[in-house]
């Protein structure tokens, strides 16, 4: 009798997994009349849900089942799904997947076209795959082992512009703390516009961070985030050649990077400092609560 336990699929191959789930749920994306469409609150108003991400995250889930039967799956809709059949043994290594269907619901809700399907993949917590995938605006981006593509093409790596030349992709930092520590949300704002040449908000976390992977953008960061939203993203950024930083705030800072709930990812390994500095002073705070 065989008792070898499969082996783990390689980086590549996961990628192409996320890749088949992403695509099948951006076709049906696609597929939408998104006028009318009816809204659901869930913490609060600006955290809104609508039928079709959940929809979204069924297909992933349904693709992901089908292609890798031993993978833990974690969706922003359905929270924590264990593995159906384990793969490799209690002892083996465990793969992850973590999805968000829709990433800039409010976006997506409204019409524009700024929104994304975001899976990132990882073997025993360290990231190993992401794709994102925006149905409307055609673009893919993704990394395995290899770098990091849009739509096939590498993305090659470039350098952080100096602050002052600085286009940064941020609400910083994010509703959550704001809402926490208001002075803090004032000042940081002020700071930025003081500091960088211009900042625009997109409303989705993992679109920010594949635009500054591009070299489109120079930085990104926010502060109370959550893994489905940044696990694929922060793969292809360090991929592309990007720098990340990542912060605690309450919780434990052994945790992996995407397990972190504050981050400021940069589009080379220069760093843009104003936002680290602004990210130390939250951490104080956060801190001292």
């Amino acid at each position: 009798m065989n008792t070898t336990a499969p082996r783990t699929p390689s980086p590549s191959r996961l990628l192409e997994h996320a890749t088949t789930a992403a695509h099948a749920a951006a076709e049906y994306l696609r597929s939408l009349d998104r006028e009318g469409l009816s809204r659901e609150y869930k913490a609060s108003n600006h955290d809104i849900v609508t039928e079709h991400d959940r929809r979204s995250e069924e297909i992933i889930v349904s693709e992901l089942r089908r292609l890798v039967p031993g993978a833990r799956i974690v969706g922003e809709e359905g929270g924590e799904r264990p593995a159906e059949q384990p793969d490799s043994g209690a002892d083996g290594p465990v793969v992850s997947f973590y999805v968000d269907p829709i990433d800039g619901t409010s976006n997506f809700a409204a019409g524009l076209p700024l929104f994304c399907i975001s899976i990132g993949v990882a073997v025993d917590d360290e990231l190993v795959a992401g794709v994102i995938d925006a149905p409307i605006l055609g673009q893919v981006f993704a990394a395995a082992d290899g770098p990091a593509t849009l739509d096939g093409r590498v993305l090659a790596p470039r350098s952080t512009r100096p602050a002052p030349d600085a286009l940064v992709l941020s609400g910083y930092p994010g509703q959550r703390m704001g809402a926490r520590f208001p002075e803090h949300a004032a000042h940081a704002t002020r700071t930025l516009e003081d500091s960088v040449s211009a900042v625009r908000h997109l409303g989705s976390a993992a679109l920010e961070l594949a635009y500054v992977a591009a070299g489109w953008a120079d930085a990104t960061a926010l502060s109370a985030i959550n893994s489905w939203d940044v696990a694929a993203g922060f793969h292809i950024l360090r991929r592309a050649g990007g720098s990340l930083r990542t912060w605690p705030g309450e919780g434990d800072a052994a945790r992996p990077d995407h397990l972190q709930p504050a981050y400021t990812a940069c589009t080379g390994q220069e760093r843009l400092e104003v936002l680290d500095t602004l990210q130390d002073e939250l951490q104080e705070l956060r801190s001292a609560r």
